[in-house]
């Protein structure tokens, strides 16, 4: 486990990831969000929040966990532009990781010698006993003598066809053997009586499922920051203008586009119709305005 382990803790000094950890804590700074902030939008836990803009990975899960926080941290801070790099680096750690981990167990073989492919040959634990097989070749033996009997019954006495058959089933009872006889007839009243229990409860089942209801259309922004906003709908006059603090949500119902105007578009998160859209612009240097359209697309007027 030694070579494992050295291999984890340099896997966990990657200077490269500490630069790019620099690049998002500069990202996150300059919109004025906290660790807290991003942990209350994202979920992602504090720890794993300071080992991603430190470059330490040493005590995270999986890379493919690791990818996923990263995802969700860069579109929320509107760094995108970071995931190549981020991911590239990733996918060095994960191969890092592999190969030590083949070198370490190809050590191991090396120093047992060969694969000990058909065990340690110790002996049978005390208290345990061979299985038994007299009962498996009793009932075989009796399948056939019976199959040998009712076929010469068959061919006497009424000919061999599919509506005299019958099946057989052997059961110990007490070291006695007992032999049941099942016909045609019940086992096709049992079979049916299954497929019917079947239909009835698919039929109860679809019965109780509920449609799903639609969302209905709607425009929300948070403030990431203290942000300016003047919203209007359709063809009509501003309804909503004013200054939104930082940590207000503002939600509206859409029944025609809505014109946004925003005095900070790096201070201000849009959701549209349930769809996140992160940022309105993280490198915005002035107000701009937006159109929100109820069908859930949207495009910038100036």
């Amino acid at each position: 486990m030694a070579e494992h382990e050295i291999t984890q803790k340099e896997l966990g000094q990657n200077n490269s990831l500490k630069e790019l950890g620099k690049l998002l804590t500069e990202r996150r700074e300059n919109l004025g969000m906290t660790l807290e902030t991003v942990f209350d939008r994202t979920r992602i836990r504090p720890e794993y929040l300071r080992g991603i803009e430190a470059g330490d990975y040493t005590d995270f899960p999986e890379i493919v966990y690791i990818k996923g926080f990263l995802r969700t941290y860069l579109k929320l801070v509107g760094a995108e532009d970071l995931q190549k790099d981020f991911m590239t680096q990733l996918d060095r750690m994960e191969h890092s990781q592999h190969t030590g981990n083949n070198k370490w167990e190809a050590r191991q073989q090396n120093s047992s010698g060969s694969a000990n492919i058909l065990g340690s040959g110790s002996a049978m634990p005390k208290g345990f006993k061979p299985v038994s097989h007299f009962w498996l070749f009793l009932v075989l033996a009796a399948a056939l003598i019976g199959t040998g009997v009712y076929v010469w019954y068959a061919i006497t006495y009424g000919g061999l066809d599919l509506k005299n058959l019958k099946l057989f089933s052997f059961t110990g009872n007490n070291g006695g053997l007992t032999i049941e006889v099942a016909s045609e007839d019940v086992i096709i009243e049992s079979v049916s009586g299954d497929l019917d229990e079947n239909v009835s409860a698919d039929e109860e089942a679809n019965d109780e499922s509920e449609p799903e209801e639609e969302v209905s259309p709607y425009l929300e922004i948070h403030a990431v920051n203290d942000v300016w906003l003047s919203v209007a709908f359709g063809n009509a006059q501003p309804t909503f203008r004013r200054t939104l603090r930082r940590g207000e949500v503002m939600r509206w119902d859409l029944t025609a586009p809505a014109r946004v105007v925003i005095g900070r578009p790096t201070a201000a998160q849009v959701i549209l119709n349930g769809q996140d859209l992160g940022i309105v612009n993280p490198s915005a240097k002035k107000s701009e305005t937006y159109i929100y359209n109820v069908d859930g697309t949207y495009r910038k007027v100036r």
